[in-house]
């Protein structure tokens, strides 16, 4: 008897296994019919420089789209080409950026505005199939989108193949569940950007511009969940190019005891931002934020000045595991 509970009992484990295992390889390629933005690439100088603000200052894209093999002229300040290549070696799988130059065959430069502008907005490719939610800039408004669409047309392409993602077994479980559906806007993104030295453009640009929540939040890293108090500050953060060295951005909160901004004035903060980085090699893309306007600036102090306190110490910003 006992005998045939354990058979009956491994037999009913292995039909579990491989139905969940046909379940999560059905999951893979799915696609999904979401709209394209009516949004255009424009010609006009002025649109094209704000794209370049966008891209270089607010939101960073050279941080994971960059030519890797001009990584220090990158964390110089230059503006080296979005050619791709950077990779994540997490859990989940190798995670690599893309190829964000014009070029037709390795690029963008094949896709569509309205294909472009469905990516950044609603999560999916031009394949139909959900993006990685790495990018994390569904609230952009439709100003901004164009903006970054006309600066990126606007840049000489540049050919550079850049591999597949390669999924570990606990990727495609996670692609097959947790992030199987495109992730779009929480609300309806604004037309126009907010402009001017408020409260209301600081949020836009920290929230669906500048992403600070991103880095400092503390993040689940097999599903990329945040798991910790918005803005709290995190540990254990890698850079794949900086083996053995394990970085803790701040808690951002104006927390007396915890928070950078608690003890902080607006002028400090603009301050701080001028002098860029302080710490070799920080993560945090200093070289593009110290270039930021004094209103986007002053603007992103009051909303995160507005925001709860969080009571939560990170830590010193750089710990070294092992010495390489």
């Amino acid at each position: 008897m006992i005998l045939r509970i354990a058979v009956s009992l491994v037999a009913l484990v292995a039909v579990v296994v491989a139905g969940f295992g046909i379940y999560v390889a059905a999951r893979q390629n799915l696609k999904f019919d979401a709209p394209y933005p009516d949004i255009t690439a424009s010609t006009d100088s002025a649109v094209i420089a704000r794209g370049r603000y966008v891209v270089h200052s607010l939101a960073n894209c050279g941080a994971c789209h960059r030519d890797t093999t001009r990584t220090a002229d990158w964390m110089a300040g230059a503006e080296v080409p979005l050619s791709g290549g950077f990779t994540w070696d997490i859990p989940p799988g190798k995670i690599r950026a893309r190829n964000l130059t014009p070029d037709d065959e390795t690029g963008i430069g094949r896709f569509s505005d309205g294909a472009i502008a469905r990516a950044l907005r609603h999560g999916v490719g031009h394949d139909g199939r959900a993006l990685l939610p790495f990018m994390e800039l569904q609230g952009l408004s439709d100003e901004d989108i164009t903006a970054i669409i006309s600066y990126l047309r606007a840049q000489p392409p540049v050919h550079n193949l850049v591999p597949a993602h390669r999924y570990s077994l606990l990727g495609n479980v996670v692609k097959a569940t947790v992030l199987a559906n495109p992730v779009g806007p929480s609300g309806t993104p604004p037309t126009a950007s907010p402009r001017g030295a408020s409260e209301e453009t600081g949020r836009y640009l920290v929230g669906s511009v500048a992403l600070c929540w991103a880095c400092h939040t503390q993040r689940d890293m097999a599903t990329g969940a945040l798991v910790g108090s918005r803005f709290g500050g995190s540990t254990g953060f890698t850079e794949p190019d900086q083996p053995g060295v394990s970085w803790s951005p701040p808690n951002i909160t104006a927390d007396s005891a915890t928070g950078r901004l608690g003890n902080w004035s607006e002028d400090d903060f603009v301050m701080r931002f001028r002098a860029g980085r302080l710490i070799p090699h920080s993560p945090m893309p200093w070289q593009g934020l110290q270039k930021l306007d004094e209103d986007d600036l002053r603007s992103m102090y009051r909303y995160l000045k507005s925001l709860p306190p969080v009571k939560n110490d990170v830590g010193p910003p750089l710990v070294v595991l092992e010495r390489k």
